[in-house]
């Protein structure tokens, strides 16, 4: 097998992902006054807050959704099969909401006199503040969102890692007599341990660079007490127009962002991790009672948002406002859903278009390129792969920026098809590689004994044996397109304006914050506005999950 179809792959990172990384740190070394500004001059103590604020939302979410998911891939995976497909499908539910989406519904969730909250504040004697408008606590709304957000993810890679466990492992511990809680603590755990880290690291880094939840949730305030450095870039590029600073502060992030990444990979590479933990001996009844009793907590916690969300968008708002909050549905009205509806029409529009040639060009690119790289066994190019998918957004932006702005191409819909395949491609040729591991050699030595070529055996072989895996990428592609909204928010100004050659090229998402910078928020619209984004990624992520599953389960991490 030639190695033609990497070029293509290669060009693309290299020109979207590689070289704007570097020039991003070009251009901060022949401008090094600018550091200084931003860590002395920009407020003082702002850029110590927003890396700090930086550094606990990344810990405190990746620890805390990675023990919250383990709990829950362990109850799954005790449980009968039967009963694995339904309680996954439900445990990924946040998964199919995008970020800005959650991050809208928690908003009112997070209101102290009209939002569920208020009877925990009632039960638990706590004073009645509302989170996200307090110092201090602002911080924390945001951290409790980047949880519930990222809980499902690490669960997909946790119960992938407990189900590539054989099945033999399991039946012999039962021989000697194991109890549920010592086969999970002294066999299972030291297992998969490496998958759990990774989970944590995958999500870590994640969070490093995630705009969407602080950005829609508290726009960094109050003053900057919940700005974290994604923010601070993108208050720097659009409000302050220092682009020094913004360049610094985004090459300094990516820098940040590379210590775990640099982790991951060392760890995704290693052979194996195996640590040894100490041994519990519970009753199988009072460990089995203790797992239900964790689970029903961490489902109410990630499934009441979505039924929040759903309640509002189709209620009369006269419901709203009302103290206590009425939990229940007690009339149906879909005007606030048809207004979103029509609404944002130029937005999806754009979105549709848009997605469609994403999902294109990263089945195309990573499909090629991840059957090569897996047969021949190519992990330095998976290992840059999963760094640039790991790496903030802001890491890239500033040399992309440019680009289409010399180009004559910001605010139109080639500068997001050209650069938002960076955070498709590179996801969906590190999840077909490990599909590609366990297909067997035979399809291409045939191939080769026949003579073919490398494009034939590819498209005309290997792509239809994987065809519902391509099809997986394209899907989470187009997901993954729908939901962004840093690029937009940077590259686009305005919605199409129904023209052809088109211009205007805002998204759903910029549409949907709308909705919450309102001066009178209405609840209804803007829980529809959140429904109007999320509803095609929850019924596409779930045409997907099962091949999803598989991607994650992931042969070259077990312990």
């Amino acid at each position: 097998m030639r190695r033609f179809w990497l070029i293509p792959y290669l060009t693309y990172i290299l020109a979207f992902g590689l070289i704007p990384l570097i020039l991003t740190f070009y251009f901060v070394g022949f401008n090094p006054s600018s550091i200084k500004g931003l860590i002395v001059d920009f407020p003082p103590g702002t850029f110590n807050l927003a890396l700090y604020n930086t550094l606990l939302f990344a810990t405190i979410t990746a620890l805390v959704s990675t023990l919250l998911a383990l709990v829950l891939a362990i109850r799954v995976d005790s449980l009968p099969m039967r009963w694995q497909v339904p309680m996954s499908l439900i445990i990924l539910v946040p998964y199919t909401i995008p970020f800005i989406s959650s991050s809208m519904i928690w908003y009112t969730l997070f209101d102290p006199m009209y939002g569920p909250l208020y009877y925990l504040f009632k039960l638990f004697h706590i004073p009645m503040l509302n989170m996200t408008t307090i110092p201090g606590l602002s911080i924390w709304a945001v951290i409790i969102v980047g949880i519930w957000s990222s809980t499902s993810f690490a669960y997909l890679m946790i119960i992938g890692g407990l189900k590539s466990i054989s099945k033999e492992l399991k039946e012999v511990s039962q021989v000697d007599g194991a109890s549920l809680s010592q086969y999970y603590s002294g066999v299972a755990l030291p297992y998969i341990f490496k998958i759990v880290l990774t989970a944590f690291l995958v999500i870590f880094v994640l969070q490093l660079g995630n705009f969407d939840i602080p950005y829609v949730l508290t726009e960094g305030g109050p003053g900057y007490s919940s700005t974290t450095l994604p923010l601070l870039i993108f208050d720097m590029l659009y409000f302050i127009g220092n682009f020094s600073g913004g360049e610094a502060a985004a090459a300094l992030l990516a820098a940040l962002a590379t210590l775990p990444a640099a982790a991951l990979l060392y760890i995704m590479r290693s052979g194996g991790l195996y640590v040894r933990l100490p041994v519990v001996k519970v009753p199988d009844k009072v460990y089995d009672s203790l797992l239900w009793l964790l689970t029903v907590i961490i489902l109410l916690f990630l499934l009441f948002p979505v039924y929040w969300m759903v309640i509002l968008a189709f209620r009369p708002n006269i419901y709203d406002f009302i103290s206590p909050p009425i939990l229940y549905p007690v009339a149906l009205t879909v005007k606030y859903f048809v207004s979103a509806i029509t609404s944002s029409t130029p937005y999806i529009f754009t979105n549709l278009v848009v997605g469609i040639f994403v999902a294109l060009i990263s089945a195309i690119l990573a499909g090629t390129a991840s059957y090569i790289m897996s047969k021949q066994n190519i992990y330095w190019l998976l290992l840059i792969t999963i760094y640039l998918y790991s790496l903030p957004a802001t890491s890239f932006i500033f040399p992309v920026y440019i680009l289409f702005m010399n180009s004559g191409l910001l605010n139109t819909w080639w500068a997001l098809i050209l650069a938002e395949p960076i955070f498709t491609v590179t996801l969906s040729a590190w999840l077909l590689f490990n599909i590609y591991r366990d297909l067997p050699n035979e399809y291409q030595e045939l191939a080769e004994i026949e003579g073919a070529s490398s494009t034939y055996t590819l498209f005309r072989i290997i792509a239809p044996i994987t065809r519902s895996s391509w099809f997986m990428v394209m899907i989470l592609s187009f997901i993954i397109s729908w939901q962004l909204l840093f690029y937009p928010l940077i590259l686009t100004e305005t919605p199409w304006q129904f023209n052809f050659p088109p211009t205007g090229a805002q998204t759903v998402t910029i549409f949907a914050i709308e909705a919450i910078r309102s001066k009178a928020v209405d609840w209804g619209l803007l829980a529809s506005s959140a429904l109007v984004v999320a509803l095609p990624v929850m019924v596409l992520s779930y045409i997907i999950m099962g091949r999803l599953l598989e991607g994650f389960n992931i042969g070259g991490i077990k312990g």
